[in-house]
């Protein structure tokens, strides 16, 4: 299989190992099989695979000493593994340089990068991490070692960053206020919010005066309709008008038909994540910023457009430009 990827590496996101299936990968978006034809996966080539690692988590994850690199297990309705799926880990040195003003000008804006799987989520937190760790108290909660990679040494690649692991996804949440009351951290990153609990001791930590890093999926409009995560940016809520205010309120939404809704959606207090970077697959090096999560949200449940900056880099040059736009 090695062979098959020599001169495809850079481009390689995953590769995936089913019993009874030719093997394959993923690489510039693109499915390739790996090998001849008649080459199918085995139960020994998966358990080879599984031997070399240093066992499963609760989540199905596992990773390699030292590295990045993620490996994800498949198993049937008897807890046995019949399939994995190798997530290719990166960490590219000068990947935050964009964001630079963002994270040493205000060192207390907190930051929420989101972006569908394999967008380049934690590769850039991973760089961000790094950047900041060089003049801040910087700790890493790691659910599954997916930033600073597996073993008790955390890789290099986020430098003086310090490192809590989490045993378990449903410890998360108690590990991420355990790091506040224990080791006073000034930045505290977190890969992959996920869950309602994660979220409300995001709150937490930041109240309590931590800036937070961290990332999540899918991008603002989906999140503002996510009633598990929106809490992220402040949550929703729905009040009830009086008649002049629903009238009022008609005619700032445009509509001159005569109907009133009484009924309003708005922001249900402030947002934990202070600015918003989003993603996307395939455009790493192309950004969208919103500066000021708050006022995109109102604008969102108002039915408006909200300010963004665009932010691209070229990659032969390193030149970066700047785009005010709406969206």
């Amino acid at each position: 299989l090695c062979e098959c990827l020599v001169g495809h590496t850079e481009r390689l996101s995953d590769i995936a190992l089913d019993k009874g299936r030719a093997p394959l990968a993923w690489i510039d978006g693109k499915r390739v099989f790996l090998g001849n034809e008649d080459k199918v996966v085995t139960a020994k080539d998966i358990n080879c695979v599984v031997e070399s690692l240093g066992g499963f988590g609760s989540d199905n994850r596992a990773g390699l000493e030292q590295q990045l690199h993620r490996i994800s297990a498949v198993r049937n309705r008897q807890s046995e593994i019949i399939g994995l799926t190798m997530r290719v880990g990166r960490h590219v040195t000068g990947n935050a340089t964009i964001l630079s003003d963002l994270l040493l000008g205000d060192c207390t804006k907190s930051i929420l990068f989101l972006g569908e799987p394999g967008s380049g989520k934690t590769t850039v937190v991973r760089e961000v991490t790094r950047v900041l760790a060089e003049q801040f108290n910087v700790w890493i909660v790691d659910t599954s070692n997916e930033i600073a990679g597996d073993g008790d040494v955390p890789h290099p690649c986020v430098g003086l960053a310090r490192r809590m692991m989490v045993p378990s996804l449903d410890k998360q949440s108690d590990i991420m206020i355990e790091t506040v009351q224990n080791h006073t951290p000034e930045v505290m990153v977190i890969d992959e919010i996920g869950r309602p609990t994660e979220v409300e001791a995001a709150r937490t930590c930041k109240q309590r005066g931590v800036r937070l890093i961290a990332s999540a999926h899918g991008d603002l409009r989906k999140l503002a309709k996510n009633p598990k995560l929106r809490g992220l940016i402040g949550g929703v809520e729905t009040v009830t008008l009086g008649d002049a205010q629903a009238r009022l309120e008609s005619k700032k939404m445009g509509n001159h038909a005569g109907s009133v809704q009484k009924l309003k959606a708005q922001r249900a207090g402030s947002p934990t994540f202070d600015m918003i970077v989003e993603l996307r697959r395939g455009a790493h090096d192309e950004w969208r910023i919103i500066a000021d999560t708050g006022e995109a949200v109102d604008k969102i449940l108002e039915g408006q457009k909200y300010p963004t900056q665009r932010r691209t880099r070229n990659p032969e040059t390193a030149a970066l430009a700047l785009y005010l736009e709406s969206a």
